[in-house]
């Protein structure tokens, strides 16, 4: 009687634990963030800033995962042009400053991703904007 009783008991444990694995709401994952893929480099500028200063830069831009660089590489001017656009507006002294370089990196994604979204069909096809060199003077 008293081996009917833990069997019986046991029993009821594990079928309210295998209800609760099957119909329990599973919270959603949250989707992936894009990892940068491929990288196209965009080579040095040199440009006179706002304030009569100069800066030499290299640019590199982290492509999204899946966006090839050889197939941007036709868009090269468009992509430097908006790069300089985006150098044009700043003065020495924001570019000096480390959030200063992180805005006008955030500006330059920005100008670049309008440039690629008619080519790529994609909103963020640049996700990293990197400084290979930077020199103000």
């Amino acid at each position: 009687m008293l081996l009917m009783v833990v069997v019986l008991i046991v029993g009821l444990a594990g079928g309210a634990f295998a209800g609760k694995m099957l119909f329990a709401t599973k919270a959603p994952k949250e989707p992936e963030k894009p990892k940068v893929g491929h990288t196209l480099d965009l080579g040095e500028f040199l440009v006179n800033l706002d304030d009569e200063h100069y800066l030499k830069a290299g640019v590199a831009l982290g492509l999204k995962e899946g966006i090839l660089a050889e197939k941007l590489k036709e868009e090269t001017a468009p992509l430097r042009d908006a790069v300089l656009m985006a150098f044009a507006s700043c003065n020495r002294s924001e570019l000096n400053t480390y959030e200063g370089k992180q805005k006008v990196k955030a500006h330059i994604r920005e100008r670049v991703n309008e440039v690629l979204h008619e080519k790529t069909h994609d909103k963020e096809s640049v996700l990293e904007v990197y400084f290979t060199s930077f020199v103000t003077q």
